[in-house]
């Protein structure tokens, strides 16, 4: 919307600069025009009158000339503003057509143009997507940063368009969606790779992360159902049983989040650096507990 906007005030102000003046010219020939007509038929009529005069058909040839000089004043201006006006209409029509033709003239370039060097870059950051996939294996070393995530869920967009089968690249597009803040583009790619693969567990665990932390109580709803369906499949996947405990504290439901965290416990490895905050994070739902019980 914007560049047509910019588009339309350019062609207006480069019209204005280059025309203006051939209108304003035409509008100063018409008024010299004016006066030269004015003066041919006063001296024209002048003659006609002293002639007249001397064959005495005329009595008061000063009076006879005023009254040639009023009518004059009154008649010709009439008839020269009428030619002016159509001189004007005439070259407001030449103004708009040319308008017209700079404009149509902008929008073809673009589309050429403009079009071709947009789909340049779409190619080149197409043809970096491998380049992207191996930068974030080593992520922890060399994260991306925001201008290559852009680009990169570009490259990510292009593939998709090509094969929108691929859940692995729908995947890769959500992550690239929660590290850049956008909760839609992350839910949609989620989303979506669930749809290809179903059965695909760490799917829905980041479907189910999404959703949990949205702040639309049919979201959270739906987060929790895809939480339990993990569950139901694998009761040791520790990352949807921390969301649902999570899930449970926040609703207030000590009791149930106390629990979750508790079967985290025995589950994870006594080494696993989690530990320590699950631990601290059961206590706070313990003590949350005895607080409701005094009341």
């Amino acid at each position: 919307m914007n560049f047509w906007i910019v588009v339309i005030a350019v062609t207006l102000i480069i019209c204005v600069i280059a025309f203006y003046p051939l209108i304003k010219k035409a509008n100063v020939a018409q008024d010299t025009k004016r006066d030269k007509l004015n003066k041919a038929f006063y001296f024209d009529r002048l003659k006609e009158v002293e002639a007249e005069a001397q064959e005495g058909k005329i009595d008061d040839l000063e009076q006879t000339k005023r009254e040639l000089q009023q009518s004059l004043l009154d008649d010709i201006p009439e008839q020269a503003e009428q030619s002016l006006t159509e001189k004007k209409s005439y070259g407001k029509t030449w103004f708009a057509t040319l308008i017209l033709l700079v404009g149509v003239a902008s929008v073809g370039i673009y589309s050429s143009v403009g079009s071709w060097f947009s789909g340049s870059m779409l190619d080149m950051s197409h043809q970096k997507l491998d380049y992207f996939y191996e930068r974030v294996k080593n992520e922890d070393s060399a994260p991306l940063d925001e201008a290559e995530m852009n680009q990169f869920a570009i490259a990510l967009r292009v593939e998709l368009q090509n094969n929108p089968k691929d859940d692995k690249s729908w995947f890769m597009l959500g992550r690239i969606g929660m590290a850049l803040d956008n909760g839609q583009l992350a839910l949609d790619s989620f989303q979506k790779a669930v749809d290809l693969q179903p059965d695909n567990l760490q799917y829905k665990t980041n479907l189910a992360q999404i959703l949990m932390f949205s702040a639309d109580p049919k979201d959270k709803e739906k987060g929790e159902e895809v939480l339990k369906q993990i569950i139901r499949v694998d009761h040791t996947n520790l990352d949807a049983l921390g969301l649902l405990a999570f899930n449970f504290f926040e609703k207030e439901d000590y009791k149930m989040a106390a629990t979750t965290w508790g079967m985290m416990l025995k589950i994870m490895p006594e080494d696993s650096p989690r530990r320590a905050i699950i631990e601290r994070s059961m206590q706070s739902a313990l003590a949350s507990m005895k607080e409701e019980d005094k009341k």
